[in-house]
């Protein structure tokens, strides 16, 4: 769980630094958008992997 904490930081980190040197909008909307951007990683590593990988296991 704390690996994916750190994954999901410095994706928010990535996408900021990625939508400030392609985008340059405001600071507020692109707070806004790196945050969403990070919490659907976060959901994704935590959820949707291991769900994934049961449902993987269980074919086998």
């Amino acid at each position: 769980m704390k690996q994916n904490i750190i994954y999901s930081i410095i994706f928010f980190f990535l996408l900021f630094g990625l939508k400030y040197l392609f985008d340059k909008s405001d600071t507020q909307s692109m707070l806004i958008t790196s945050g969403i951007g990070a919490a659907i990683f976060f959901v994704y590593r935590v959820l949707v992997r291991k769900m994934l990988y049961k449902q993987k296991d269980q074919e086998n």
